[in-house]
């Protein structure tokens, strides 16, 4: 109470002419006694709502700690997985492509001896770009030159 300035109201009710000052000095000062309690109180009961929505706050991120750690182990469970299909499939193309080029090989020393006729190494129809293949008359002089 002397912090609030209890102290100040007995002198005040002392100085009074003693025609009942010191009587309303004492309920002034339980008046602010009393607000000072109920402010107090309201203090406590904030505080101890503020308390409890933090401890909830704790508790929900600690549910999401959980849940996330788990989402986390079952996604690097899911990319190990991945990965080794996508190693499995890599071994799998070059294997392909290693028998691919094995065919066209093959392809290539069956389809001819490296003479003219074959046509190794000269573009084909297909893949000749425009004006590289001849016009008609380039190859119907290809056939009669041949006949000749």
């Amino acid at each position: 109470a002397a912090a609030n300035g209890g102290a100040a109201a007995p002198a005040a009710g002392a100085a009074g002419t003693g025609n009942g000052n010191a009587g309303s000095g004492e309920v002034w000062m339980d008046e602010r006694e009393l607000k000072r309690q109920r402010r107090k109180q309201s203090n406590r009961e904030s505080a101890r709502r503020s308390r409890l929505r933090k401890q909830a706050e704790c508790e929900e991120l600690g549910g999401r700690v959980d849940a996330l750690s788990t989402e986390n182990i079952t996604l690097r469970a899911e990319l190990d997985r991945l990965k080794e299909a996508c190693a499995a499939l890599n071994e799998d193309n070059s294997m392909l492509t290693g028998k691919l080029k094995a065919l066209n090989g093959d392809a290539t020393a069956v389809k001819g001896d490296g003479d003219a006729a074959d046509g190794v190494g000269e573009p084909s129809p297909k893949k000749a770009k425009k004006g590289e293949r001849g016009g008609e008359k380039g190859a119907e002089e290809a056939v009669e030159g041949a006949a000749a």
